[in-house]
């Protein structure tokens, strides 16, 4: 059964996410006619494109009403926003280098990965700051930077 989280909820008015049914319209118009019989559910508003449902009820019935009958029809489990994982930008960056760190070695058959791509640029930097005659920050620290990331695991390996 698929997770609906609940991202606000006021008197009469609930809105739930369902991430992992983004952009899927069939299911969502499915949704739309069995959450139309829910009792006390004057309205229900769907957007498959952001996963958003937002269900309007008499002042009567409770959000946990909702849920319950979404969860007995088998439509969704209802857990609070809190339950949703949160990535940081940090583990965002991470796996999108991974991923581009395993394009760069299957796109060259192996022979050049992220790390080796970044020593690459370092010495070709370094090397331009000393014809340019900064010899000792920039050419210095870049070439440092290149030796460190020889034999280390700075960039996400797998």
């Amino acid at each position: 059964m698929v997770s609906a989280f609940v991202v606000h909820e006021l008197a009469g008015r609930l809105r739930l996410r369902i991430p992992e049914k983004r952009n899927d319209s069939a299911f969502f118009a499915a949704l739309a006619e069995r959450l139309a019989e829910c009792p006390g559910v004057t309205s229900v508003k769907l957007n498959a494109f952001t996963g958003s449902v937002l269900l309007l009820h008499a002042a009567e019935t409770s959000a946990i009403d909702v849920a319950r009958y979404a969860e007995q029809a088998a439509l969704f489990s209802v857990k609070p926003l809190s339950a949703t994982p949160v990535r940081t930008l940090g583990q965002h960056a991470t796996k999108g280098l991974d991923a581009f760190d395993r394009s760069l070695t299957t796109a060259s058959g192996g022979l050049v990965d992220l790390q080796s791509a970044f020593f690459l640029l370092l010495v070709g930097l370094a090397v331009y700051q000393a014809r340019r005659g900064q010899i000792l920050v920039p050419a210095v620290s870049m070439l440092w930077e290149a030796i460190s990331l020889v034999g280390s695991d700075k960039i996400g390996k797998h």
